[in-house]
């Protein structure tokens, strides 16, 4: 009878051919460190973020750059309230630091007005949505008062139809500002590269 093999000496005998790729994994490692530079800026504001990519990239140049490059466009997103604006002012100080290009602040000043400009439109359509549905929601609070005797007070928030409705709204709108975003994480990357 056969003997049975788990699944682990399965992948075990299939990958036992593979030879792991130095420069790979350099180029990983480098861009993991490039990461964390980003995420040290992000709790420092003050750090030299020059001095701490050349640190990173002791052991392999590029790659460390790359990653923290690839930190600052991946946080560059739809804001979920006012707060967020503030962490443009990292991504700022970031891509100042790694390129000589003087539009970087001029990018982010209008990334800042687009920020305010979404979160507006957003506020704007949430009570759209809301006054297009608070007849409809007064009409179940009557019917359910009829039908147990006391008040209800629903909020739009929790109709199903409401969320349903506001979801694809929502995404409507997001997806014609994240373009508008998709824009500028390559204007942004374009200005690095040409630095090089």
């Amino acid at each position: 009878m056969a003997r049975i093999k788990s699944a682990l000496e399965l992948a075990l005998e299939r990958t036992q051919d593979v030879q792991g790729d130095k420069a790979k994994l350099d180029e990983f490692e480098g861009k993991q460190r490039g990461r964390r530079v980003y995420a040290q800026l992000a709790e420092n504001p003050e750090l030299d973020v020059r001095k701490a990519l050349q640190e990173a990239s002791a052991t392999n140049a590029g790659s460390a750059e790359e990653g923290f490059v690839d930190a600052l466009l991946a946080n560059i997103g739809l804001p979920n309230e006012t707060g967020d604006i503030e962490r443009l002012k990292v991504l700022k100080r970031g891509f100042e630091a790694i390129t000589k290009d003087r539009k970087v602040a001029q990018i982010f000043t209008q990334l800042e007005q687009f920020y305010q400009q979404y979160l507006s439109n957003k506020q704007q359509l949430i009570e759209a949505i809301r006054k297009q549905f608070e007849p409809r929601l007064r009409r179940k609070e009557e019917e359910l008062a009829r039908q147990t005797g006391q008040r209800v007070r629903l909020d739009p928030a929790a109709d199903p139809e409401f969320a349903t409705v506001l979801k694809q709204n929502l995404g409507k709108l997001q997806s014609q500002f994240n373009e508008v975003l998709d824009q500028v994480r390559g204007e942004l990357a374009a200005m690095r590269k040409t630095d090089r």
